[in-house]
């Protein structure tokens, strides 16, 4: 059915989830011979957002996100293959709002550290104590490092630090949607 909509040049909604045009929901869309419904969507509807000047600001956020969306696709939750089985990396993360619909955002993401000391494990999302850890956003278990500053001045922990941002969190980045209602935390780092 989808085929024959494939020369369509707007925007459609496919059981309640919105594409840019029939080609993204082609890519993403897979039926399993159950029925579905298709709306086509004209230049009016103001329904669709992806397009609007809200997302045109390049606005950056950092989102907290429920740990269901660390996970793969299973038999109780296979919202992951909307992704192609590809869970995000970390429970926070930075990055833009590409597209919406009512019930998720599409976002482009990257691993990054938005203030000096972090209270909560960016991966698992516990709280931190150790003060080794809140510089580098995750506790040992998940961050591979030891309790204890390994180095002799504060200083030289901070360089560490970025170091770590720059040649190992902004190196995790993930793309795909994301269920509204699994977003914890969304702050606003910048805005144009």
């Amino acid at each position: 059915m989808l085929s024959l909509l494939k020369d369509y040049p707007g925007k459609v909604e496919i059981n309640g989830v919105k594409y840019d045009s029939i080609q993204d929901a082609l890519s993403t869309f897979r039926t399993s011979g159950n029925s579905f419904s298709i709306r086509l969507l004209n230049k009016t509807d103001r329904h669709v957002t992806s397009d609007s000047d809200a997302f045109q600001d390049s606005a950056i956020h950092q989102i907290t996100v429920k740990a269901y969306m660390t996970r793969p696709a299973s038999v109780d939750f296979d919202f992951m293959l909307k992704n192609h089985n590809v869970p995000m990396p970390l429970r926070t993360m930075v990055g833009t709002i590409e597209k919406e619909t009512a019930g998720m955002v599409y976002m482009k993401l990257h691993g990054d550290l938005t203030s000096d000391r972090t209270q909560r494990c960016m991966c698992c999302g516990r709280p931190i104590t150790n003060p080794v850890s809140q510089y580098f956003g995750m506790g040992p278990e998940c961050g591979g490092h030891n309790y204890v500053n390994p180095f002799y001045s504060d200083e030289e922990l901070k360089n560490a630090v970025e170091n770590y941002r720059k040649e190992y969190l902004n190196k995790i980045t993930w793309e795909g949607w994301i269920i509204k209602s699994a977003i914890i935390e969304d702050k606003i780092i910048t805005e144009d």
